[in-house]
């Protein structure tokens, strides 16, 4: 089934390169009450560790790909039944952010089921932070590959027509602050959030 945005289902995505602090907004913007979407790639990254030929994307990124793929629409659909505002750690477009970086083109199916399955056009990139950037088992990329891959899914939603809106650097609950009073008040109001953080 592919569920397309309707007026009652309110997705927006959280997205930016590799240890930018995604994550730790998703659980935040959980913790206050909303409904949130985990990564998809790192729940993966951790199913495929178990098995004993799983699937990698520094080993094998297109098959990884196409697993994420699937999770992701997954994700769009259960949006839906839920009927509400949510928040995604990463959608589609992100997909094709990561392929691109690679040189690997992007399956014309792909890109006609995401014109199918859009998410708000509001979204919000979180920059790169040297600062807080660190390696684990699931983000092996160096902080130039990071940045790389920043870029890369910048281009790509803004080139699928999104309106991105950079979170500012700063403390969690002040990014938590900035992204609701983007979606409650409109951008002068998320300024004075930055601004007060």
């Amino acid at each position: 089934m592919i569920a397309s945005k309707t007026a009652t289902t309110r997705r927006y995505v959280i997205t930016g390169g590799p240890g930018s602090g995604k994550s730790t907004l998703i659980e935040a913007l959980e913790a206050r009450g909303q409904r949130c979407y985990p990564e998809v790639s790192r729940e993966l990254i951790r199913r495929e560790a178990r098995r004993p030929n799983g699937v990698m994307p520094w080993n094998d990124l297109e098959a990884f790909a196409r697993l994420a793929f699937t999770e992701m629409l997954l994700q769009h659909d259960h949006a839906e039944e839920a009927g509400e505002r949510c928040f995604f750690d990463r959608a589609i477009p992100d997909i094709f952010g990561y392929l691109l970086e690679r040189g690997i083109d992007i399956q014309e199916s792909w890109l006609d089921v995401h014109r199918r399955c859009r998410y708000e056009r509001t979204v919000f990139i979180l920059p790169p932070w040297p600062e807080i950037y660190v390696n684990d088992a699931e983000r092996p990329q160096t902080l130039a590959e990071a940045n790389a891959l920043h870029n890369a899914i910048h281009a790509v939603y803004e080139s699928l027509g999104y309106e991105l809106i950079e979170v500012p650097r700063m403390p969690v609950e002040a990014r938590c602050e900035f992204v609701l009073g983007r979606l409650c008040c409109g951008k002068e109001e998320a300024i004075k959030y930055s601004r007060k953080a």
